[in-house]
């Protein structure tokens, strides 16, 4: 166990809420609307074409903004369906905005980690009024000293700019005493390496180890974060 940590910053989807049914539900409200039936293929299908920007998002090779504005233009084009995606997109934020489903052991951990005195902080990439919607409906925002979402940073993880941002306004300015947990190699893995802090990994063994990516820690549960902190 670590006793020189002070201040832990934790990613929201994928870590401390179930971004994934979250999603399943928007996505199926949105294709029922449009007057299509909801599988695991066509799921798995929009999926892939919304992993497909949020991953170029973060290369920074597109701006936020193509994201929300292409996607569902895109995946209901793929299906041979004309729909206008701004709607789509309307309709899947209130779906999206609505649902807080809590990843296993999710507010257990952070109970623990604020009895422990730990400095919590919330980094997150997406959109400002959902992640902040999502978290109050979670009850965890609470447990939070502060919450910084890319969208009001002007820069995303694992971009340095982002986290330069964040440790601006930390209360611990040692880096050697923070550590960041999240669920995404290429997101908070790379991006805390890049920022000079030790990570953990939420490895749920869906992933492939992303090459050069190499977390300081690795946990299957959240619950196994207990054995560091």
């Amino acid at each position: 166990m670590r006793t020189d940590y002070s201040t832990i910053l934790l990613d929201v989807d994928g870590t401390l809420l179930d971004f994934n049914e979250a999603e399943r539900r928007g996505v199926c409200a949105v294709m029922e609307t449009w007057g299509v039936a909801p599988t695991e293929y066509l799921i798995e299908r929009y999926h892939q074409i919304n992993q497909g920007f949020w991953k170029a998002f973060e290369r920074g090779d597109i701006p936020k903004e193509a994201i929300f504005g292409n996607r569902y233009q895109k995946f209901f084009a793929a299906i041979g369906k004309d729909v206008d995606g701004n709607a789509a997109e309307e309709l899947y934020r209130k779906q999206l905005d609505s649902c807080a489903v809590l990843m296993e052991g999710a507010a257990e951990l952070c109970a623990y980690l604020k009895s422990r005195n730990y400095d919590l902080y919330v980094v997150t990439n997406g959109v400002s009024g959902t992640q902040y919607s999502r978290l109050r409906l979670s009850g965890l925002e609470p447990y939070f000293t502060d919450i910084f979402v890319s969208e009001d940073t002007g820069s995303q993880k694992p971009q340095k700019e982002y986290f330069d941002y964040c440790f601006a306004r930390i209360r611990e300015k040692d880096p050697r005493r923070m550590l960041i947990v999240g669920d995404s190699q290429t997101s908070d893995i790379r991006g805390g390496i890049n920022a000079g802090i030790d990570t953990c990994w939420l490895n749920d063994g869906t992933q492939p180890r992303a090459a050069g990516v190499q977390a300081t820690y690795e946990i299957r549960s959240l619950e196994e974060l207990r054995k560091i902190l």
